[in-house]
């Protein structure tokens, strides 16, 4: 938080407001909740916020233990709080640890769904799978979610994709997945994306994205940012050179090639097994009766 309420209001409903939503929505009580304690949220910027979690990231800049990830709107340094370049990569036993996905362009296009879905493919879960943690802790800040104007936020991520993020970390650490709410200006848009969220943790079915955002390619602004982000994360982590080349590619698309890929890699398995049996079978055939 800035500390000026006028800029950044942080509304002290939210928790009543999200409590109330998964009450009327039936998920409350799919939950195991003892008598809850809540504590307000430290004053940093969070991962799962479209402002760079600064906080987290100074606390854990040197841990080669703690991998940081933040995705959040960066425009070169000109929009709040100005630091998570991509650049910064983590201090002495932690340099590779910590990455900034530094959406840079501003908001036109805007960032959406699309290119969150395309980060997590390219960059996080990659490189996430490779860490292979044993708990996942998301600072879930939800300012990224459509409704928030531009001196917030100004990007349209739907609700929904939460959901399906936050579906994509339950395949990491068995699933120990923790959300931690932190900031927020837009009730309704916290409260939407609170309910995908724990829709999600809760195994409940999600509603699908639409067909035309699997279609959609992501915006050249984003692109930018993630061939940046690649080319400096993979001198760290090898597993992401190989989507560089496909970063301009629709969700579609992106599913297609990796299947074909996998397709080709198990055609040339089944080949060269094929000539392993075909060698043994010819020294057998020469070997002395």
């Amino acid at each position: 938080m800035c500390g000026n309420t006028h800029v950044h209001p942080e509304h002290a409903g939210r928790i009543q407001s999200i409590w109330s939503r998964l009450q009327e929505t039936g998920l409350l009580s799919k939950c195991e909740v003892r008598e809850p304690l809540l504590l307000p949220a430290p004053n940093s910027h969070p991962a799962k916020d479209i402002h760079h979690g600064n906080g987290t990231q100074q606390a854990f800049y040197n841990d080669p233990s703690v991998l940081y990830i933040s995705l959040h709107r960066y425009d070169n340094g000109n929009f709040f709080p100005g630091s998570g370049a991509p650049e910064e990569v983590g201090g002495g036993p932690g340099i590779g640890y910590n990455v900034n996905v530094a959406w840079t362009g501003g908001v036109d296009p805007p960032i959406g769904d699309v290119e969150y879905l395309t980060a997590f493919r390219t960059v996080v879960m990659p490189i996430a799978h490779e860490f292979s943690p044993d708990v996942v802790l998301v600072s879930a800040g939800f300012d990224a979610v459509e409704g928030h104007l531009s001196p917030l936020g100004g990007y349209s991520v739907t609700a929904r994709c939460f959901g399906h993020l936050t579906r994509q970390l339950m395949t990491l650490a068995g699933g120990r997945v923790v959300l931690a709410l932190e900031g927020g200006h837009d009730l309704t848009a916290i409260c939407d994306a609170s309910e995908a969220c724990v829709s999600a943790l809760l195994s409940v079915e999600l509603q699908p994205l639409d067909e035309a955002v699997l279609q959609q390619k992501p915006n050249i602004n984003a692109v930018a940012t993630l061939e940046k982000v690649i080319e400096i994360q993979s001198k760290h982590w090898s597993c992401v050179q190989r989507f560089a080349a496909g970063l301009g590619r629709s969700l579609r698309e992106a599913q297609a090639g990796e299947t074909e890929e996998a397709e080709t890699v198990s055609a040339m398995a089944l080949l060269s097994v094929g000539a392993e049996q075909a060698q043994a079978a010819a020294a057998r055939e020469h070997s002395p009766r």
